[in-house]
């Protein structure tokens, strides 16, 4: 044979392993595709194994992920999916210390490794083999990385023609790989996406719950006056509202019960606290007995109910005859109630002992009581998210300011003196986020 047939044979011979190369990779691109089809992450580890096998040839092969999970198992490698004769004998959920094994340390070095004899290599780890019955001769092992950081690691074994794995496996099997990470990677996103809006719909129905629970008309006697504004700082919050008529024996209704509370925290778990709470006071009020009986009764409950999570509310409870205007209020650790005479422009407060509700369930809660109020007088009811706001400097808005505000508006309706409230709140916090949440009551005495 001549230099030229020679020349001509080489060429050839190259020429045909191009063009095998190049079916492969159109194969892999085509694979790729088929893994980046879904979103679905099971369905989208089965694709990889699937698609891996196919490619290469493989009998067995395995995909272990990284235990990004806080706690002792963090940054373990969990087999997820494994397919061929080891599979049965391998389930998922078994564990890898981060540099053990083949796999353990493709994942500590984020490396691929070729090996052609598995039990040639110290660092192979035969515990698979034992679990499984499985003989390993020749293993790929590819880390799955994404932006730099090892998310886990796939590995083929034993070619199912008998020979060992070679580079051209190699190069293949890391091209599917790289795809694969960023699969994977998409479908947590994607999965971490759906759970966001599941959680947001949620938040959206307990803050249309919640938005339920707050008074929707206010009560209508002649020359009482009475208003009530609340905003969460989250979706739902802890602060709570309410009125509610009592009556005497022949079912009219003589005594009105404005109520404002304020759980520790804010978020869903105050809402439920304040649900809870809610529903205790409403039943028990409505039946027999006085205002103490009643705290008493329901700081029972909560006290069962908390036990040692440390939670608890603050209440401020005042009752109304609605004919000759007296009052009598009772305190369970909440800031007093304020009363504005307009006439000597002077404030007093509702004050008095308590502790709030669930701290101590033998605790017995006091009241006191204020004859006849006469027309032009202003009861405001409040909580710490009001006097406690910030602003961008921060300086609090304080108790003064909230009088200010009372006292410029005193001469028009509780709505009115309300909104005016929470509107020179709001132009004192310059925009600043609110920290906790706000409510207001506010019982104006009018002329009958």
């Amino acid at each position: 044979m001549t230099a030229t047939s020679d020349s001509c044979s080489n060429a050839a011979d190259d020429i045909m392993r191009l063009t095998r190369r190049l079916e492969k990779l159109k194969q892999c691109f085509a694979l790729c595709g088929i893994i980046n089809s879904t979103l679905d992450l099971s369905e989208v580890l089965d694709r990889i194994m699937n698609t891996s096998r196919r490619a290469v040839g493989a009998e067995t092969c395995s995909l272990l992920l990284v235990d990004e999970t806080p706690g002792p198992g963090r940054g373990e490698l969990v087999f997820q999916v494994a397919q061929g004769p080891m599979s049965d004998g391998l389930r998922q959920g078994f564990r890898l210390k981060r540099g053990e094994g083949l796999a353990g340390w493709a994942c500590e070095h984020g490396r691929p490794l070729l090996i052609e004899d598995a039990y040639a290599d110290s660092r192979f780890n035969p515990e698979v083999d034992r679990r499984t019955g499985y003989r390993t001769r020749t293993i790929l092992t590819v880390p799955l990385a994404v932006r730099g950081r090892v998310i886990g690691v796939s590995q083929l074994i034993n070619k199912e023609d008998g020979t060992a794995f070679d580079a051209a496996d190699l190069e293949t099997f890391t091209l599917i790989c790289d795809q694969a990470a960023v699969a994977i990677d998409n479908a947590r996103l994607h999965a971490e996406m759906l759970k966001k809006q599941r959680m947001d719909f949620d938040m959206e129905l307990a803050a249309s719950v919640q938005q339920g629970f707050i008074p929707r008309c206010k009560p209508d006697f002649p020359g009482l006056d009475v208003a009530g504004v609340n905003y969460c700082c989250d979706e739902t919050g802890g602060d709570y509202y309410d009125f509610i008529l009592r009556s005497d024996t022949d079912g009219a209704a003589t005594h009105l019960v404005v109520m404002v509370g304020d759980v520790s925290g804010h978020g869903i778990p105050a809402a439920l606290l304040m649900a809870s709470a809610r529903a205790f006071l409403r039943a028990r009020l409505l039946a027999p007995g006085s205002i103490s009986e009643a705290l008493g009764d329901v700081n029972r409950l909560l006290t069962e109910d908390l036990g040692m999570t440390g939670r608890f509310m603050t209440l401020f409870v005042l009752e109304m005859d609605v004919v000759t205007r007296d009052i009598r209020w009772a305190r369970a650790g909440h800031d007093p109630a304020l009363v504005y005479d307009p006439a000597a422009d002077a404030f007093a407060e509702l004050g008095g002992k308590g502790i709030p509700l669930g701290i101590d369930r033998d605790w017995t809660f006091a009241w006191d009581g204020m004859a006849a109020l006469p027309p032009g007088q202003v009861l405001v009811l409040g909580t710490d998210g009001i006097w406690e706001a910030r602003d961008p400097a921060g300086e609090m808005y304080g108790k003064t300011r909230l009088k200010n505000a009372v006292r410029a508006c005193s001469d028009r309706t509780a709505t009115a003196i309300a909104d005016a409230v929470m509107a020179d709140l709001a132009a004192f916090r310059q925009g600043v986020t609110r920290r906790d949440d706000e409510t207001v009551v506010v019982i104006k005495i009018e002329e009958t």
